[in-house]
């Protein structure tokens, strides 16, 4: 239990750092044109789950895991969406019609959906028992497709904390990734 309360506090720790989102190429600036509206997609296409590609995974958990999939994935883009829009309100703002200015695409090439004993027992420790994505976020104009800028998504967890599904592990997590693309752009 020691070992495990440990690992939980440097997890903390750890994610605590700025460094989780990165601008790889382009224009951070490009977010905080307050003019602009922008679409946004998750490519879960090449996605790995604990070591397994996500199809994969979500079937050797079972069809209930492959059914409530498409929900999970909803909501936690929703939640991205919602958290992204309240931190950059001077800022571009995602909208749900193709009549935007920009594309947003974030590639998940990692997914891990933490655990819910881990998160009950030590909740309240940073990240304990949260979700974890990495991958990329691209955007680019969505008239000439042109690449304006693009971020490394690295190792973000969520809090963990009273998250006991995976949907709401994995929709902290985006929070998180929404709130961290923000900061990068600033």
């Amino acid at each position: 239990m020691m070992m495990m309360a440990l690992m939980a506090l440097i997890a903390g720790v750890a994610q605590a750092k700025d460094d989780r989102v990165t601008v790889i190429s382009g224009d951070g600036n490009t977010l905080k044109d307050g003019a602009k509206t922008a679409v946004i997609e998750f490519d879960y296409s090449k996605t790995i789950a604990e070591g397994t590609p996500l199809k994969q995974y979500l079937k050797d958990r079972g069809e209930d895991h492959v059914a409530d999939w498409p929900e999970i994935a909803q909501t936690a883009r929703d939640r991205f969406v919602k958290m992204f829009n309240k931190k950059n309100k001077k800022g571009v703002q995602i909208v749900d019609n193709g009549k935007a200015d920009l594309k947003m695409k974030v590639i998940v090439n990692k997914l891990d959906f933490g655990q819910t004993g881990v998160a009950v027992v030590f909740g309240g420790l940073g990240s304990a028992g949260g979700a974890e994505i990495s991958g990329i976020l691209v955007v680019t104009d969505a008239k000439s497709g042109k690449k304006l800028v693009e971020y490394d998504l690295h190792e973000i967890r969520s809090n963990g904390g009273a998250d006991f599904t995976e949907g709401r592990r994995l929709g902290t997590c985006y929070e998180n990734v929404a709130k961290m693309v923000v900061k990068a752009s600033e």
